[in-house]
């Protein structure tokens, strides 16, 4: 059965490449107005001139997640122009392969803001507009974080960015709580992706590379990649489907849980 997000306002950050490019995409093929945000405002646009041009509905935003300011500028447009807003997907992040030796305190403090302050500051941002939209449809709204893998077990060279994906999850988990039992109707949700095409990837493989675990690119990626049994990476694509779900209302009872896409890694 086709997931319909028809008549919903999703918000996804760092839409301008990668899974945040394909997580708009597959929302706003499933009927969902997407705003586009992202820190390089041009690459948004460039994602949304691709799903406009195939009659899907969208629309870009410059946002650099650490702002608090421009988060609520931006969730104000979107109350100005659809006077709603359904789903929040805090995707945006970064990732820094070093060990702890090499990790710097602003390192530290950099993963720390993106991709831990970021959506707090986010959720705290669309959670009055958001209540109010959850009254008008069946089951709410959906707040779907996107942590990682290194979020559920450690990874060498990777414990900041392990630290803040653990963090997120947690935070999901807690909110989860507490909007339930506040009777807001938005459920809370995260993603764990394994391995994935694109930036995250290579600065993966460029990390095994710099640490001499590997002597290029091409021998790292097949060092990472056959660690999964299906022994290849997960495209956007796939992580995007896993989004949908849970912001749709066929993942109605989920709340404060996590979906895990690994390739098998996991199991």
């Amino acid at each position: 059965m086709d997931i319909s997000l028809d008549g919903r306002v999703a918000l996804v950050t760092g839409a301008g490449r990668g899974i945040g490019a394909a997580i708009a995409s597959r929302l706003a093929d499933a009927g969902a107005l997407v705003y586009l945000a992202d820190k390089d405002l041009a690459r948004a646009e460039t994602q949304t001139a691709e799903i406009s041009a195939r009659g899907g509905k969208a629309r870009s935003a410059m946002l650099d997640v650490c702002d608090a300011d421009r988060w609520q500028a931006v969730v104000a447009d979107i109350e100005r122009s659809t006077g709603r807003l359904d789903i929040l997907v805090n995707n945006a992040g970064l990732a820094v392969s070093k060990s702890v030796e090499d990790t710097t305190v602003d390192d530290w403090r950099m993963l720390m803001r993106i991709n831990l302050e970021g959506p707090f500051v986010g959720t705290k941002a669309v959670l009055p507009l958001m209540k109010t939209t959850a009254l008008q449809t069946p089951f709410g709204g959906s707040i779907v974080n996107v942590s990682s893998i290194s979020g559920i077990v450690g990874t060498a060279n990777l414990s900041c960015y392990a630290a803040t994906k653990g963090g997120l999850r947690y935070f999901s988990k807690s909110a989860a709580l507490e909007f339930a039992r506040a009777g807001y109707r938005i459920r809370v949700n995260t993603i764990h992706p394994g391995l994935t095409e694109g930036a995250s990837s290579t600065v993966l493989f460029e990390g095994s590379v710099a640490s001499g675990a590997c002597a290029d690119l091409e021998e790292a990626e097949r060092m990472w990649t056959s660690r999964y049994p299906v022994n290849r990476m997960a495209r956007p694509i796939d992580i995007a489907g896993g989004v949908l779900f849970l912001a749709s209302d066929d993942s109605n009872f989920m709340t404060g849980t996590e979906l895990i896409m690994d390739g098998g890694l996991t199991a």
